[in-house]
C-alpha cells in the first residue's frame, strides 16, 4: 500500500497471513525505514546520468535538504545510514543537523551506469537498464539483477543488525527503486519504471514480519 502526502510517501508491507504450526512460537519483527533520495544536483537539473560519479548538491538541493530537516523528527530516528557520495553525505548532514551520528556505507552507493555517466538521460537506454529479462550489463553497467541482489543483501544486514529500529537511509534514486521492489516484491514481469523516486522525498516503509 503506498500513500503520498507532500514530501512523504508511505509504503506498508503486506500483513503477515501465515499460521502458527506445531505450536512453534514466532517472534514479531518490526522495522521502519525512511528512505530519502538526495537533493538536486546540477546534473539532475541538466538531465545527465550520475550513477557513481561524485556530484555535490546544487543550491536548489541544499534548500530542499533544509526543508526536509524540518519534516524529519530526528528524535524518532535510531540509526542514520548514508551513501558516501557527496550529494548524499551533504543531504544527510543537513537533515540530521548534527543531532545524529551518520554511518556512511558503500552498500548504499548508486547503481553504476558505466560509460553512460555524464551523458543525457535517454528513454530507450532507461528502458533497457530496467528490463529484468534482458539484464543489460555491458559497458561496465551494474545489471538490474546485481543491483536488486545488492539491495536485498543490504536489507538482510539491516534486519540482523538493527531489528525493531527506525532507520533513516539517505541514498540514490536507482538504489531506492531496488530497495522498494525488494520490500514489496517483484518478478520477471514487474514494471520497474512504474516507481521513480523523487529528489528530496521521504519514502517510509513499515516492515512487519514474523520470524521463528
Amino acid at each position: 500500500i503506498i500513500i503520498q502526502k507532500n514530501n512523504l510517501v508511505v509504503s506498508r508491507s503486506p500483513e503477515f497471513k501465515g499460521e502458527y504450526k506445531n505450536d512453534i512460537k514466532k517472534r514479531r519483527f518490526m522495522q521502519t525505514l525512511l528512505l530519502v533520495r538526495h537533493g538536486h544536483t546540477r546534473w539532475n537539473t541538466e538531465h545527465l546520468i550520475q550513477g557513481k560519479t561524485d556530484i555535490p548538491l546544487s543550491i536548489e538541493g541544499i534548500k530542499e535538504s533544509k526543508k526536509l530537516s524540518k519534516i524529519i523528527d530526528t528524535t524518532k530516528i535510531d540509526i542514520c545510514l548514508s551513501s558516501p557520495l557527496k550529494r548524499t553525505r551533504e543531504t544527510a548532514k543537513i537533515i540530521t543537523n548534527g543531532k545524529k551520528k551518520i554511518i556512511y556505507t558503500k552498500d548504499l552507493i548508486e547503481r553504476d551506469f558505466g560509460i553512460y555517466e555524464g551523458t543525457k538521460v535517454d528513454n530507450n537506454l532507461i528502458i533497457k537498464l530496467w528490463d529484468y529479462e534482458l539484464n543489460y550489463h555491458e559497458c561496465n553497467i551494474e545489471s538490474i539483477k546485481d543491483c536488486l541482489d545488492r539491495a536485498k543483501n543490504f536489507l538482510d544486514k539491516l534486519k540482523n543488525k538493527y531489528p525493531n529500529k527506525t532507520i533513516l537511509i539517505v541514498t540514490h534514486g536507482s538504489f531506492i527503486k531496488a530497495l522498494h521492489y525488494n520490500i514489496i516484491g517483484y518478478n520477471n514481469k514487474t514494471d520497474f519504471l512504474s516507481f521513480n523516486p523523487k529528489n528530496a522525498t521521504i519514502y517510509k516503509y513499515n516492515i512487519d514480519e514474523y520470524k521463528l
